[in-house]
């Protein structure tokens, strides 16, 4: 497989799902299943709440860079995506590992989980959109793409 091949890309997205989940769930220890551990739910977020202290700001950026991957890999992946379709799949995902959280007692489910790992996505993508017309030679014209690799594009943000 080469780095330019869709097939490694797509690759890459699926080896980067299956560590964040991996990370969400389980922060990288091996899977405890028993359902003995944190079955809790916070919906106000960035605030202390009843049972829950504020989140920490290390917490807080992990959880923004956990998922700036997610943003860039849908923004090589599905190039004439803009941003919202990007948000609005990161939130899902996020709602998703929050959900299973709860289910697989494995830590709270928290809204501001949500909100920054959405974040991160939103940076990734635009991240890359900024590079990619960056690297755009001064006539080539708008709406146009941008191959960093053979087979490969980046995305266009209008």
């Amino acid at each position: 497989l080469r780095v330019g091949n869709p097939l490694f890309t797509h690759m890459l997205f699926g080896v980067y799902l299956v560590l964040l989940v991996w990370a969400v769930l389980w922060k990288f220890h091996v899977p405890d299943l028993s359902g003995d551990g944190v079955r809790a739910v916070k919906l106000v977020p960035f605030v202390a709440s009843e049972g829950f202290g504020a989140n920490r700001p290390s917490e807080m950026l992990a959880n923004v860079a956990l998922f700036v991957p997610f943003g860039v890999c849908l923004g090589v992946l599905a190039p004439r995506w803009r941003v919202g379709p990007v948000a609005a799949l990161a939130a899902l995902a996020s709602c998703i590992l929050e959900g299973l959280q709860y289910v697989l007692a494995s830590g709270s489910s928290d809204v501001t989980d949500v909100i920054l790992n959405t974040s991160g996505a939103v940076a990734g993508f635009l991240v890359l959109s900024v590079l990619r017309r960056a690297s755009r030679p001064s006539g080539q014209l708008e709406g146009t793409q941008t191959r960093i690799a053979p087979g490969s594009r980046l995305p266009q943000v209008k």
